[in-house]
């Protein structure tokens, strides 16, 4: 079967797996086509799929965000069944991948059973705080480097479980000592970029899903590294109104390369805008930031202390 079906929310993990497909394949980079589904119909990926390779025995053709495989969009009819022809019988020249990472994919939809039953249906599932401490420690291993374990664990607080962030910054570490270098607590401390953007759609995604334990978690961990609560209220708040914002142009038929235009940002920042507002309680979004409104109010009026008020909002969700 010449159909490759990757979903999850381990990015990194298949990103690996399709760029191992593609190596493996042997196909030159003109016989390689890759397609994002917020941009093009799925009938000129098939279109592309059915096509002969150009000069080779094989082609490669790879299409991103196929929302049709959740709850926020479909195909038509003429559509899904092309697409199920093509499912029962492919090209036999051609190698497609689907990518659905970070999608919420509809189990009650037949083509995502029939997706999930192909040979070549992989799912990615969040890795455990010791696999993350494991490939932390592998990736120092394969270019030369040692780690000490208190490192591991300061860098794992630091970067947490975005493992293309753990990635990039790994890599850093790296560069930084060189090969035969050992990272200690203090070089990552120096070289490790806390990104506290990340943070706070963390702590704000934790406040939807209303997981107290990791609000808290989350929320002293940013005041511990020195975070100001106006500065962390404003953000969450700023956050809260974006994923809102997001939410509505998405329910309204917006692709991501229209939320970039509109709230004007890069095509990577509207991919995470995109990929936090997805799947996320739109009604629950909405009742935080009227909560937040009010305690701004509050707030500036003098009624309520900054502090107390904040932490009485996130604790007693």
């Amino acid at each position: 079967m010449s159909i490759y079906f990757y979903y999850g929310y381990e990015s990194l993990i298949i990103k690996n797996k399709i760029d191992r497909v593609i190596k493996e394949s042997k196909v030159d980079e003109y016989n390689i086509n890759s397609y994002d589904l917020d941009e093009v119909s799925l009938t000129s990926v098939l279109q592309d799929a059915i096509t002969m390779p150009f000069l080779s025995d094989k082609k490669v053709v790879v299409c991103k965000n196929p929302k049709f495989l959740t709850s926020e969009a479909s195909l038509d009819e003429k559509e899904t069944e092309i697409f199920k022809k093509y499912l029962t019988k492919p090209m036999e020249s051609t190698i497609l991948i689907i990518d659905a990472s970070n999608l919420k994919l509809d189990e009650r939809k037949d083509i995502v059973k029939r997706l999930k039953k192909l040979p070549n249906a992989v799912e990615t599932k969040e890795l455990s705080d010791i696999e993350i401490a494991g490939w932390i420690k592998r990736q120092c291993t394969i270019n030369g480097v040692d780690i000490r374990d208190d490192a591991v664990k300061t860098f794992y607080s630091l970067v947490g479980k975005n493992m293309i962030n753990a990635k990039n910054e790994i890599d850093k570490l790296i560069s930084y000592v060189g090969p035969g270098g050992i990272i200690t607590t203090d070089v990552v401390k120096k070289v490790v970029v806390k990104e506290i953007q990340n943070d706070v759609f963390s702590l704000s995604n934790a406040i939807i899903e209303q997981d107290k334990p990791k609000i808290i978690s989350i929320y002293r961990d940013l005041i511990n590294s020195g975070n100001d609560v106006y500065y962390l209220f404003a953000l969450v708040s700023k956050t809260l109104r974006e994923i809102f914002l997001v939410s509505t142009m998405l329910l309204n038929g917006y692709k991501q390369a229209d939320i970039a235009r509109e709230m004007k940002v890069s095509p990577g920042r509207a991919y995470y805008m995109v990929r936090n507002a997805r799947g996320l309680d739109f009604e629950l979004v909405k009742e935080y930031i009227v909560k937040l409104g009010n305690l701004d109010f509050q707030i500036k009026s003098g009624k309520v202390d900054i502090k107390s008020g904040f932490e009485l909002f996130l604790f007693g969700l």
